[in-house]
Order: C-alpha cells, then sequence, then structure tokens
C-alpha cells in the first residue's frame, strides 16, 4: 500500500472516529436537556407544595378575610323619635289600605316581603285588615347602634289604634272593634343610610 495508503487509512479511520464519538457526545446532550427541562418543570411545583406560595382563602390568608364592622352605640335625638312616629303612622295607614308602592317607600325589602305576604294571605282568605287613627302611647329605645355606615335602632313602640278585620265581599266586621281602639306593643326595628332617611327594617311581637 505505501506510505501514502497508509496516510489515507489513517485518515479515514480518524474521521470515523470523530463522526461517533460526535454522535455519542449528541445524544449525552440530547438526554441532559430534556433532563434538565423536567427538573424546571417540576420547580415550581415543589415551592408551592411545601412554602405555601399558592393564595389560600379564609382568615389563615394573612388578612383577606373581610373584617367585621365595629359596632358603635349612638344616642336617638328627637328628630329620631319624630321620624320613628311618623313611620308607624305612615306604615299602618298604607298596611290598612293595602297600598304597597306607600310600604315600599317606608320599609326594607325584607320586611316588605313579609308585610306584602300577611296582605296576600288576608286576600286569599276573602277578609281585609283595616287599620286606623294610630296613635303612639310611649316609646322607648331598646338599643341604637352603627354597623360601618348604617344605623339601626329597635323601639318599643306602644300604640293604639282601630283594628278590625272585614269581610272583603260584604264589608261585615270579622274580628276587632270599629268604635274602641287597641293597645299594641311591639319592638320596632329602624335603619338608615347615615345622614339618610329611616326606614323600618324588623317588628317583634
Amino acid at each position: 500500500m505505501g506510505y501514502g495508503g497508509m496516510g489515507g487509512g489513517m485518515i479515514i479511520s480518524l474521521i470515523q472516529l470523530l463522526v461517533v464519538g460526535g454522535l455519542i457526545w449528541f445524544v449525552v446532550g440530547y438526554f441532559r436537556r430534556k433532563a434538565g427541562s423536567s427538573d424546571a418543570n417540576l420547580h415550581p411545583q415543589n415551592i408551592s407544595q411545601f412554602t405555601g406560595s399558592q393564595p389560600v382563602a379564609g382568615p389563615s390568608a394573612g388578612g383577606y378575610a373581610p373584617q367585621p364592622q365595629p359596632i358603635v352605640e349612638f344616642a336617638i335625638t328627637d328628630s329620631d323619635k319624630a321620624a320613628f312616629e311618623r313611620l308607624l303612622n305612615g306604615v299602618q295607614d298604607a298596611f290598612g289600605h293595602e297600598d304597597y308602592g306607600r310600604l315600599r317607600e317606608l320599609t326594607t325589602p325584607e320586611i316588605m316581603s313579609y308585610l306584602s305576604e300577611e296582605l296576600s294571605q288576608n286576600a286569599t282568605s276573602g277578609r281585609r285588615n283595616e287599620v286606623s287613627a294610630t296613635r303612639l302611647v310611649d316609646a322607648e329605645v331598646s338599643e341604637a347602634w352603627q354597623e360601618g355606615n348604617v344605623e339601626y335602632a329597635t323601639i318599643a313602640m306602644r300604640y293604639a289604634s282601630i283594628d278590625v278585620m272585614r269581610d272583603r265581599t260584604s264589608g261585615a266586621i270579622v274580628s276587632g272593634d270599629p268604635h274602641t281602639p287597641s293597645e299594641t306593643t311591639e319592638l320596632w326595628t329602624f335603619t338608615r343610610p347615615i345622614s339618610g332617611a329611616w326606614k323600618l327594617s324588623a317588628i317583634q311581637e
């Protein structure tokens, strides 16, 4: 083969070694990159699992839960008392006349729902509850408090009124005395936004 033939064979062998070595280097590098990518994908999950980095609802979330509004008592003024008496007369008159529109103006949706149900039951049974000549006899403040921007007042209302139940068709009296007032004592709770108008929000016998 001579000197030149041996040199050519050695060159071919070196080229083959370089090609094989390059393939081995490529394969090793590929698997290293794949393993590194998998570690990177797992890393955030491990952090959130052991350090609690994910958001948590409730008091344990470090102040994210809404805090209750502080309750502050306040004094009832003569102006407030006058407003309560007007509401007593207005609600009783609107109820006696089955004036739903007026009742909505004077009450919150919750107590309006209750009064509407009572009126509906009277109509279904063929009766009508007439209330007139309402007069406040005495009123005592049970409690008055403020929560956030809303004020509440519960008043023991003792009042007299002509309260009768009539048959809707004949007008005959089913119960009550149309000539003699009867006295009633109830706890009426009123509410309003600060500097707003009072509305009736609950009645407890």
